[in-house]
């Protein structure tokens, strides 16, 4: 018997023992994973679940498990409408899917979000579970789907603060800590989550850093603060800090009322776009329907969503495109957004030593 046939035979059993298990009744029994608690998700999928408990606070924080728990739920009611198991899946239900996302008005950016959950799923399954031999789908298969063939909505343009509209923020946030925030978040460009997670230990008052514990790409880094930026916080954490949080002992710089860390984006999203309202910076940009399963997420059940133009990621972009008119060069641009792909900086408009004291010569954040 050549290798081939052997092969071939040993692919032809795992369908016979697939087809044989499906037929029993025993399919899904004797190879979906355990889950300790299933009671925590929103989706009853055991692979699913067994997925993000997996996951969760190892590869996924806890805002992008959020993400891919809704993903992969949106996903799961997909499948089930087509009465298909979801070891069963072939490339022609992938992208299936796809086009129900397209028909839901979808715009690339999350349709691609939604396949990275489906993709890193699959992952999942084939090299951690027991149902690798029966499952259908190989995950490399998920690349050759492109998305540029689709006609989705046009992107969302995030329009970034110019230094005067910055100072009216500034000026119209309600607390020190709050302005604190998104000084914060105009000079480093940190992402919604990577603010919250600030920790007191995490800056490095000496060198005039922040250290990144727990970012979107997964390793640590350091963005670099101004010496006018480390005096406030200096005087945040010495003077105001546990007083804003009576008799706080916790770990977050910017802890919230009860001391600790600010739960969600949405909470945080919340303190800069009332401000924005306030200075007279809001207005929306564009708008998305909401699919059903997401309503119950928003006030009112509604079913499109507007979006703001300020909002934390709008300073992570006032931030980028501050720097770059600064003069401040792409690769330390790159640095500091903590990018993988320099042209993912250049659509927004891990370093020491030189390369922070040349960004801090340039770059001067307005107060």
């Amino acid at each position: 018997m050549t290798p081939w046939s052997s092969n071939s035979d040993t692919i032809t059993d795992r369908l016979r023992n697939h087809i044989s298990r499906f037929t029993q009744g025993s399919y899904s029994q004797d190879i979906e994973p355990e889950v300790t608690n299933p009671d925590q998700f929103s989706v009853s999928e055991p692979f699913v679940c067994a997925y993000l408990e997996a996951r969760s606070g190892r590869k996924l924080t806890e805002e992008s498990a959020a993400t891919y728990e809704n993903h992969l739920s949106q996903y799961v009611s997909f499948l089930k409408a087509r009465d298909v198991h979801i070891l069963d899946v072939t490339l022609t239900d992938i992208i299936a899917y796809v086009e129900n996302c397209v028909d839901l008005g979808n715009r690339q950016s999350t349709i691609e979000g939604k396949l990275t959950a489906v993709h890193e799923l699959y992952v999942y399954i084939r090299l951690r579970t027991d149902a690798a031999d029966v499952l259908t789908i190989d995950p490399i298969e998920l690349d050759r789907i492109d998305l540029s063939e689709y006609n989705t909505p046009p992107p969302i343009e995030r329009e970034p603060l110019d230094r005067q509209e910055l100072r009216k923020l500034f000026d119209a946030m309600n607390s020190y800590r709050n302005r604190l925030i998104v000084i914060v978040a105009a000079e480093t460009g940190l992402r919604n989550s990577d603010l919250r997670n600030i920790q007191v230990t995490d800056v490095d008052f000496e060198a005039c850093e922040i250290y990144v514990r727990d970012p979107k790409n997964g390793a640590p880094y350091n963005v670099p603060i101004s010496r006018e930026l480390r005096t406030e916080l200096q005087i945040w954490c010495d003077q105001y800090r546990a007083g804003y949080a009576a008799g706080t002992s916790g770990e977050y710089l910017f802890p919230a009322h009860n001391g600790e860390k600010l739960k969600t984006n949405s909470g945080l999203n919340t303190i800069v776009t009332s401000a924005a309202e306030r200075a007279g910076l809001q207005r929306t940009i564009g708008t998305s329907e909401v699919p059903p399963g997401q309503r119950e997420q928003y006030d009112g059940d509604i079913e499109v969503r507007e979006w703001n133009r300020v909002t934390v990621h709008t300073l992570r972009h006032t931030c980028l495109t501050l720097m770059k008119e600064a003069g401040v060069p792409l690769p330390y641009r790159q640095l500091v957004a903590n990018h993988r792909n320099p042209k993912t900086t250049q659509k927004y408009s891990h370093g020491r030593g030189q390369e922070f004291s040349s960004i801090r010569d340039r770059f001067d954040v307005p107060r």
